[in-house]
């Protein structure tokens, strides 16, 4: 799994304080995974073979204070690109990154988009990093749409990439 998250660049210690090692049997046969949970108490699950969910599927989201919630969250269409944005701000990157603290909201998949609804209501501000495919348009178009003057389409921040993690992987040492 260590090699695994090296090959996508990310960190490492940022992935140990964010996921877990799941183990688990499948027609007789034991594998193991990293995990993410999410509000459900599900897990996301991948390994370099495997991608899938354990347990509810269900979106993630990630306090960006020990205080509570904050005014600002950052949207993600999945934990490997949230990983790769913990990485990029370890990183000090602010090319990639947002300036002040937020919190973070990982979809998990974007057939995911009307759960997060509510939850995005909260919040005055929603920076979405969604990938730059098809899929991941509309569900910035449906987000901005919705949210209107609330919701900033951050994509050009990784503009001719596939997402963020396709970004981190072909420009390792991207600085500002």
């Amino acid at each position: 799994l260590l090699s695994y998250l090296l090959s996508r660049n990310i960190d490492f210690q940022t992935a140990r304080n964010e996921c877990v090692e799941i183990h688990y049997v499948l027609y007789n046969k034991h594998y193991y995974s990293i995990g993410f949970g999410n509000i459900s108490g599900g897990y996301e699950i991948r390994n370099p073979y495997f991608k899938g969910c354990m347990g509810e599927k269900n979106i993630s989201r990630i306090a960006g204070s020990a205080d509570g919630w904050l005014r600002a969250c950052c949207m993600f269409e999945g934990f490997m690109d949230y990983l790769s944005y913990r990485t990029f701000h370890k990183m000090n990157n602010t090319n990639i990154c947002i300036r002040q603290p937020t919190d973070y909201i990982v979809l998990n998949s974007v057939n995911n988009i009307k759960k997060v609804q509510p939850i995005l209501d909260e919040y005055e501000t929603i920076h979405c990093y969604l990938d730059n495919d098809p899929a991941g348009k509309v569900a910035t178009e449906y987000i901005t749409g919705i949210q209107q003057s609330k919701a900033v389409d951050e994509s050009y921040r990784y503009e001719g990439y596939k997402d963020l993690n396709d970004c981190l992987r072909k420009k390792r040492f991207f600085k500002d």
